[in-house]
């Protein structure tokens, strides 16, 4: 075994993990439209704030492997490993400012005592979980095709 081989592990091994936890919360995401108890939200966003732990740990392997791999491997002469980590790095970047206030709001809706349920329904019914679920799902796909094909 090499440098090289153990760095693509390690890289692998995140990108496994990063898509795993991005997974689940993109499911939560989804089943979180059709719910209305306030109950069982705060439960789906606690299952989908256990992931984070999965998912940033994850992030730092795929990166750490990634980058390695690409020195070991010469690639960063190549366009695509380019193309690819600037994509992964909008993406992250931009899901923390889309995504953390959307689902802090709805958080704090269905917390409130009463539940401000006019709210955790415009919330619950709004697109803006469907389209980050949807973004990054291609944004990931995109740079599976970069890395498969490494088209340039």
């Amino acid at each position: 075994m090499n440098a090289y081989q153990i760095e693509r592990f390690v890289h692998l091994l995140g990108a496994f993990g990063f898509v795993a936890a991005h997974g689940a919360t993109a499911a939560i995401t989804f089943k979180l439209r059709n719910e209305s108890d306030p109950g069982r939200v705060r439960a789906l966003l606690d299952l989908s704030r256990s992931t984070r732990g999965v998912m940033h740990g994850s992030f730092t392997l795929l990166l750490l492997g990634g980058i390695g791999a690409g020195f070991h491997g010469k690639w960063w002469s190549a366009g695509w490993i380019w193309a690819a980590l600037v994509l992964l790095v909008l993406l992250f970047a931009a899901a923390f400012p889309l995504a953390v206030p959307y689902f802090k709001a709805m958080r704090q809706a269905a917390e409130r005592e009463p539940p401000d349920q006019v709210e955790l329904e415009r919330l619950l019914r709004s697109p803006r979980g469907l389209i980050l679920a949807w973004v990054e799902t291609a944004g990931i796909l995109v740079i599976l095709y970069l890395m498969t094909f490494k088209p340039f």
